[in-house]
């Protein structure tokens, strides 16, 4: 793409005014009759929306019931998931204009005591690094989702970093990693002297009317409960906080506080930052992929060019929620949305939700829903397993019950002890560490995937079960009392 349409775009703001935005004439209807589909077709219990101008709300609508059961409305709090890194960038934006922070500043500048397992590494990490998604910082370091901190989250999340393996030379390739937030979070918090969500409140959250934004521990505690998925169905849970989850993922509050945010990211939005920020935040820095960039803490796309406009946006979910703000800049125009659900394997449907219906808000088709084949076969191979498992155990106590026969050649029934002993050790390892160790964490693991992870419990625990059964079968066999047609020479 995408560089040099941006190009483009900088060189138009360096020469000249751009024209006004072209709102297309999108019949509101539509993207309420399309989200409103699209809700039922993915199950979610409740959602709030909102179509947004750089003047404010255009047109706002609220669906269903949150977990307590209460209908929705437009000012129903929501957990925002990632949708908090855009605005943890305008935060690090603010002490840039104010000169107390500099992009291209090595980290410790400002977190002295911050290192890696590579000291050296972490030494060139710099403040546009860790905002770009850059710094060499990997997923599943285990310093976030961490609902029981200790009295200094940041200070206590930062230490446990320090043995956390780089990927990548600083500045040289994209990983997605929530702790590159959570680091920035600890440096805003650090340089202005306040808590985060103090800072955070003082210098965006208020200045842009985001009122009832959730950024601390006792307002998260009013926001409803949220849903997972259970075998494709909703599930009401207790929506949990990380205390350093502000900077990252556990910010929150209602539809029409992420429409406030969205007004001041358009063109034209009196934002906490300068236009000329606001710009840097939303220009290609690094590809994410074949389609996408990222540049500091907004994603970019082109794909509803053909519509007449680039896409700035980002997605976010929490255990029990989903949110979206996505950007039409050359229409002037934005769709945000909050949903009650999010589920591990449902995160495309409800991406489709949000960037389906900005397209439909520039002037296009929403996307179809696609059928994710991975979520029903995974569920099918774990049941397949504990039926197989079952019925071998099933299996073994009817021998065990109809008698058993000495053992002919007793080094085949210690070998098939031995077989046994480490398939099944195998198995349940696998099954309870191996596979849940690939989510962030195994609570995150089993609020958002809680099908799947029980599953593998029982999958776990089946395999230690037929195990033990057939080491006890082998035990039997080797204690029986031989016959004639016992010998090791009988058959």
């Amino acid at each position: 793409m995408h560089a040099n349409a941006f190009a483009a775009l900088v060189l138009a703001l360096a020469t000249g005014p751009l024209p006004p935005p072209q709102t297309p004439a999108t019949d509101i209807a539509d993207i309420d009759a399309y989200i409103e589909t699209r809700l039922e077709q993915t199950n979610v219990p409740g959602a709030a929306w909102a179509v947004v101008t750089a003047e404010g709300i255009e047109h706002h609508a609220a669906w269903g019931e949150t977990g307590d059961g209460e209908p929705v409305t437009d000012s129903t709090p929501f957990l925002w998931g990632s949708v908090a890194k855009p605005v943890t960038a305008t935060a690090v934006m603010t002490l840039v204009e104010d000169g107390r922070v500099g992009l291209d500043e090595p980290v410790r500048t400002y977190l002295p005591d911050f290192t890696l397992a590579d000291p050296t590494r972490a030494e060139r990490i710099t403040v546009r690094h860790l905002l770009e998604q850059t710094s060499g910082i990997p997923e599943g370091t285990g310093i976030t989702d961490r609902f029981d901190p200790g009295p200094d989250p940041y200070a206590d999340a930062l230490a446990d970093l320090a043995d956390a393996e780089t990927f990548a030379e600083p500045g040289t390739e994209f990983e997605y990693a929530s702790a590159n937030y959570l680091v920035l979070g600890a440096l805003v918090q650090t340089v202005s002297g306040m808590p985060y969500e103090d800072y955070l409140r003082a210098a965006v959250l208020d200045p842009l009317g985001m009122d009832t934004a959730v950024a601390a521990a006792d307002a998260a505690a009013s926001v409803p409960h949220g849903h997972t998925f259970a075998f494709g169905q909703p599930v009401a849970i207790d929506a949990p906080f990380d205390p350093t989850g502000p900077s990252y993922g556990y910010l929150g509050g209602s539809a029409a506080d992420l429409a406030a945010f969205a007004a001041a990211s358009l063109p034209g939005g009196e934002g906490a930052v300068s236009p000329d920020s606001v710009a840097l935040m939303q220009t290609p820095a690094v590809a994410m992929n074949e389609r996408i960039d990222y540049g500091l803490g907004w994603k970019i796309d082109d794909r509803n060019a053909d519509l007449g406009t680039s896409t700035v946006w980002h997605t976010g979910g929490a255990p029990g929620y989903f949110a979206a703000v996505i950007l039409l800049p050359e229409h002037g125009r934005a769709v945000v949305i909050a949903q009650n659900a999010y589920g591990h394997f449902q995160d495309g449907a409800l991406v489709g939700t949000a960037l389906g219906a900005a397209r439909v808000a520039a002037g296009g088709d929403g996307y179809k829903l696609e059928t994710d084949w991975l979520y029903p076969a995974a569920l099918a191979a774990i049941a397949a397993l504990l039926l197989i498992g079952v019925v071998l155990v099933v299996r073994t106590f009817r021998r065990l019950r109809s008698g058993v026969t000495a053992a002919g050649r007793r080094w085949r029934v210690w070998a098939a002890m031995a077989g046994w002993a480490v398939a099944g050790a195998a198995v349940a390892y696998g099954a309870a560490v191996t596979v849940p160790g690939m989510a962030p964490s195994r609570i995150l693991f089993q609020l958002m995937a809680p099908d799947l992870a029980w599953g593998l419990y029982a999958v776990a625990f089946a395999a230690l079960v037929l195990a033990t059964v057939r080491l006890w079968l082998g035990v039997v066999r080797l204690r029986a009392p031989r016959t004639a047609g016992d010998s090791p020479g009988g058959r």
